[in-house]
């Protein structure tokens, strides 16, 4: 049994090729949080890939894997994906403020065991929802998301009992249409992006603890405010979320 913190900026090794891949820079998890898919990777060139979880071989001190054939470069930002609910606020389906997520627990298997905040531990059948925030179920009373979809009514329609009235107010109209000409034209709408957050959002925040790369080279001390400078070091480095988890307000 592992923690995420710990998987994090792990060094990752080509069994077959006897190679260093890159460092664990992030994870994906399937859509109902169970399990890990996939891991982020980052090199030297600060080129980015993902490598499915099935092709690892091991995860002790440094993660191997078996070969190249699950690795997948990110050729650009918008392929990049990312669910990781890690600095969340959870909430109870009753609006009870449980923490935010710090850490979670996984299985040698990349099974999510638990989900850990500085108030409660919780486990992914308890999850309702996960967008902004994550809303759980602390009662155990297996409540769906679907529970809450709003209902789905018709719109009121004013019926008219006088057949013959009916017909004389539509008959105008349609013959309008017929006779009007057909001066408009169908344009394609382009499928927009998908829109990517950004670690924006830790500037001006304050390190929680001195933070090395694994070469020691000191990315940020504590108590530094984050500038843009430090988040270039981190990504760099693979320690963005390690520099996430241990942030906090000014």
């Amino acid at each position: 049994m592992k923690r995420l913190s710990e998987l994090i900026s792990k060094k990752v090794l080509n069994i077959y090729l006897g190679k260093l891949e890159g460092l664990v820079l992030d994870v994906i998890f399937d859509d109902k949080y169970e399990k890990i898919t996939r891991l982020t990777l980052v090199d030297l060139d600060d080129e980015e890939y993902e490598v499915e979880t099935r092709a690892i071989y091991s995860t002790k001190d440094i993660v191997t894997i078996r070969n190249s054939a699950k690795i997948t470069p990110i050729i650009s930002k918008t392929e990049k994906r990312t669910n990781n609910p890690i600095l969340k606020d959870v909430y109870s389906i009753t609006g009870e403020y449980l923490g935010r997520l710090t850490d979670i627990e996984i299985k040698d298997n990349f099974a999510v065991n638990s989900f850990i905040t500085e108030v409660v531990t919780f486990t992914p059948k308890q999850i309702v929802n996960v967008k902004e925030n994550i809303i759980v179920d602390t009662q155990n009373k297996k409540v769906k998301l679907s529970h809450f979809k709003p209902k789905h009514t018709m719109p009121r329609v004013i019926k008219n009992t006088d057949d013959e009235k009916r017909v004389t107010i539509l008959a105008p109209q349609i013959e309008a249409l017929e006779t009007s000409p057909s001066t408009y034209t169908i344009s394609s709408t382009p499928t927009p992006q998908r829109i990517l957050g950004t670690n924006d959002f830790l500037l001006g925040r304050k390190a929680d603890k001195t933070i090395y790369s694994l070469n020691n080279d000191l990315i940020i001390r504590k108590d530094n405010l984050i500038t843009k400078k430090h988040l270039e070091l981190a990504r760099k480095y693979g320690k963005l979320a390690e520099l996430t988890i241990f942030s906090k307000k000014a």
